[in-house]
C-alpha cells in the first residue's frame, strides 16, 4: 500500500512540474536574448493611419503608449476592446496614449465598422506591409503592449482578467506618487533621482 501511495505522490508531483511548464510566465519588459538588454519598441515602422491617414507611429514616441492590435472579424478581439478602452480610460490623465492596430489583410471598410461599433476612442492604423506583424505578432489576436517613454515594452498575448490587471499594476507602479523624501530631494536638486 506504500509503494502505491508512493508512486501516485511522485506521479502527481511530475504531472504538476510538466504542466507547470506550460503556464504562461508574467508577463516583464521583453529582452534580448544576445545581451540580456531590454528590447526597444520600433516607432518608425510604417502603418496606414485609418482614423488620420497623415498620423504617424512615431507620433506617439516619448509616453507610455498602450497598444491592441486585433483583428476586426475575431470575436475575441471584439470582447476584449471595450475592456482596453476602459482600462485606458482610467490612465488618461496621467498621459497613456492608446492606439489601436488592425491585422494587415482586413478591408478598410471592416475595420471602420469596428470602430463604429465600439465608440473608437483611439487613433485606428492598419498594419498594410506586415511590419509589425513579423517584429512584435505572436500568431494570435488580440495582442496588447505596454511600451514607456524609454521604449522598453511588454508584451501581452493573453487575453483574460488577469492580464488587465497586471497592465493594471504596471500603469500603477508607473504612476505611482512620489514619496515625500523623494519630492523633497526633486525640489533641492531640479531633477529625479
Amino acid at each position: 500500500m506504500r509503494k502505491i501511495v508512493s508512486v501516485l505522490a511522485a506521479v502527481a508531483l511530475l504531472a504538476g512540474v510538466s504542466c507547470a511548464q506550460f503556464l504562461p510566465p508574467v508577463p516583464s519588459i521583453e529582452k534580448d536574448a544576445k545581451s540580456g538588454a531590454p528590447k526597444k519598441f520600433d516607432y518608425s515602422i510604417p502603418l496606414t493611419g485609418i482614423s488620420d491617414p497623415g498620423i504617424l507611429l512615431s507620433h506617439f514616441s516619448q509616453r507610455v503608449l498602450f497598444i491592441f492590435y486585433y483583428s476586426p472579424k475575431c470575436p475575441h478581439c471584439q470582447v476584449s476592446f471595450p475592456k482596453y478602452q476602459a482600462l485606458l480610460k482610467e490612465y488618461e490623465a496621467q498621459g497613456v496614449q492608446g492606439i489601436g492596430i488592425s491585422i494587415g489583410d482586413m478591408k478598410k471598410n471592416d475595420i471602420r465598422m469596428f470602430m463604429d461599433q465600439h465608440n473608437c476612442q483611439v487613433p485606428m492604423f492598419q498594419d498594410s506591409n506586415r511590419k509589425f506583424s513579423d517584429a512584435y505578432g505572436s500568431g494570435h489576436v488580440p495582442l496588447m503592449m505596454l511600451v514607456f517613454e524609454n521604449g522598453h515594452y511588454i508584451r501581452y498575448s493573453e487575453n483574460n482578467s488577469e492580464t488587465f490587471d497586471n497592465i493594471r499594476d504596471q500603469l500603477n507602479k508607473r504612476f505611482a506618487p512620489m514619496p515625500a523624501s523623494a519630492a523633497k530631494s526633486v525640489v533641492k536638486s531640479g531633477s529625479k533621482k
